[in-house]
């Protein structure tokens, strides 16, 4: 019988076990991330050609009536997840014999609590008084949103199996499906209401093909349905479903509250959500990142050779070097980003964008903790200080949205961004022991001020050249610090080049045969 996920003894004894597989431990975080990074990228694209176009078609006003839509929906619905998608994950990574005690049941618990949400989202509407058009398409959008919350307990179990392909395959049949009909119906005429009818089917769409690959291709959990098992599955999961709460909360307060402050107009929730969904565009690396190296955190044990706070340690150089020159390129090309994409009736947004540039990497910072506490059972160590910087983002939203608009709510994103991540990174010393902060993120940043300097010198009117000129910037800079400061990190990108030079090489040698120095197998 498989354990219960509150079984503490259990967890214990499968981190002693360490990980049956771990020789290829540092090639399957490598390639988890690759597979579900390239399914999100498709995915995002897609998305981002559909924002545009849903931006251009609608106006400022409408556009922003659909930001505030999926922003409401996305902090209310996230309590129908309540922490089940990671538990799922974490567990199902410890004893894969245990998604048939939480899969069907979890499916069961998202479907009440999500239709108690939906009344919730309703109830706002008829309050505020929002027009009867808004409304109607406020309530699909969070049909749809309703939908993609039980499509992440599938992907859970899927993460929990180390298959990220297929969560990756799932996204970009939900995200290029609702691309195409919805810039197909907005072209030809639709309205605000057909926009959220096609976030309806998309996510349709997405659950099905995940459940489709699921059962196919990864498990076969059962499918009957146990009442007395919800109250431990709530549990164990109130803990976990505070992180994403409070997470979610702060990511989609600034813009419900900019709506909310500004008397329900919404042309500034346009702006703010033009330059916002932008950002949000390259969460899919954090994401990533963090749903590959969860499984390995989960089972680490203190017998393992890589120490937790080695592994941590470099997780988070690794994180932030990817973010950094995302965060460089919308802070310094911020105005012909926004004039390319939405065109000149969102200038308003270039402002917003520079500022909100540097949460792509406070986002990956803080996404990446946020799964370590989670998979080393400490979620209270998010959990504490989310709540005091979800009570600083109220407040200063209050304070810097009525003179400001989107800018206030802008500035205000990135003090809590900051302040979250400085809290976090203090907590997370308190598991994993002391790392250096230097060497996470000294490398990355000066590589980082190396390319924002290139791209000032040539400007926009070299686009694509200024683009490649500063990649290589970064490169070169990022090397030659490690080089020189930091040479055992150094020795590691050398050793893993090396070994996958080698596997190359003698491909007739199994997998499994190949040592890899350094990585963060046990």
């Amino acid at each position: 019988m498989a354990t219960d996920p509150t079984d503490k003894r259990s967890t214990a004894r499968s981190a002693r076990e360490g990980d049956p597989e771990a020789p290829a431990a540092t090639r399957r975080i490598a390639g988890g991330t690759v597979a579900r990074a390239v399914g999100e990228a498709v995915a995002k694209v897609a998305s981002v050609l559909f924002y545009v176009v849903l931006a251009r078609e609608l106006g400022e006003a409408d556009f922003g009536d659909f930001i505030f839509g999926m922003s409401l929906a996305g902090v209310v619905l996230t309590m129908a997840a309540f922490g089940t998608d990671d538990l799922i994950a974490r567990e199902i990574a410890r004893d894969h014999e245990r998604v048939h005690r939480m899969f069907a049941d979890t499916l069961a618990l998202k479907l009440g609590l999500g239709a108690v949400g939906m009344v919730i989202i309703a109830a706002v509407l008829l309050v505020v008084g929002y027009p009867a058009e808004t409304q109607i398409a406020v309530l699909l959008l969070a049909v749809a949103v309703w939908i993609e919350v039980l499509t992440k307990t599938v992907q859970a179990v899927m993460q929990g199996r180390e298959e990220m392909t297929y969560i990756a395959a799932s996204l970009i049949v939900q995200r290029v499906s609702t691309a195409v009909a919805g810039i197909a119906i907005l072209l030809t005429g639709g309205d605000l209401i057909g926009a959220a009818l096609v976030m309806v089917g998309g996510s349709l769409l997405g659950f099905f093909s995940a459940l489709y690959w699921l059962y196919r291709r990864v498990a076969q959990p059962r499918r009957d349905i146990d009442r007395a098992r919800w109250m431990p599955l709530i549990k164990a999961g109130v803990p976990l479903g505070l992180v994403g709460i409070t997470y979610a909360l702060l990511l989609k307060l600034d813009a419900s509250l900019l709506s909310f402050l500004k008397g329900g107009d919404n042309t500034e929730v346009g702006l703010y959500g033009a330059a916002f969904r932008l950002i949000e565009a390259t969460m899919f690396i954090s994401w990533a990142f963090g749903g590959a190296v969860l499984p390995w955190f989960s089972r680490h044990g203190s017998n393992w050779k890589v120490s937790l706070a080695r592994g941590y340690e470099l997780g988070l150089k690794g994180m932030t070097a990817m973010l950094v020159p995302i965060a460089v390129v919308f802070g310094v090309l911020a105005e012909p980003i926004i004039e390319l994409l939405y065109g000149d009736a969102f200038a308003g947004a270039v402002v917003p964008l520079q500022l909100l540039a540097v949460m792509t990497v406070l986002y990956g910072i803080n996404t990446y903790v946020s799964v370590l506490m989670i998979s080393r059972d400490r979620p209270g160590d998010f959990i504490r200080p989310a709540a005091i910087v979800l009570a600083q983002n109220v407040i200063f939203n209050f304070i810097l949205i009525p003179p400001l608009g989107a800018t206030g709510a802008a500035i205000n994103a990135v003090a809590s961004g900051v302040l979250l991540a400085v809290l976090c990174l203090r907590a997370s010393t308190a598991i994993v022991g002391r790392i250096s902060l230097v060497a996470a993120f000294g490398p990355p940043a000066l590589a980082g001020a190396a390319m924002a300097a290139v791209l000032a010198a040539t400007g926009a009117t070299v686009f694509i050249p200024a683009l490649i000129a500063s990649g290589i910037a970064y490169g070169v800079v990022f090397l030659v610090v490690e080089r020189l400061f930091f040479p055992n990190d150094f020795r590691l990108y050398v050793d893993l080049l090396k070994r996958r030079r080698s596997r190359e090489e003698k491909a007739e040698i199994p997998a499994s045969a190949v040592a890899t120095p350094g990585g963060l197998e046990p």
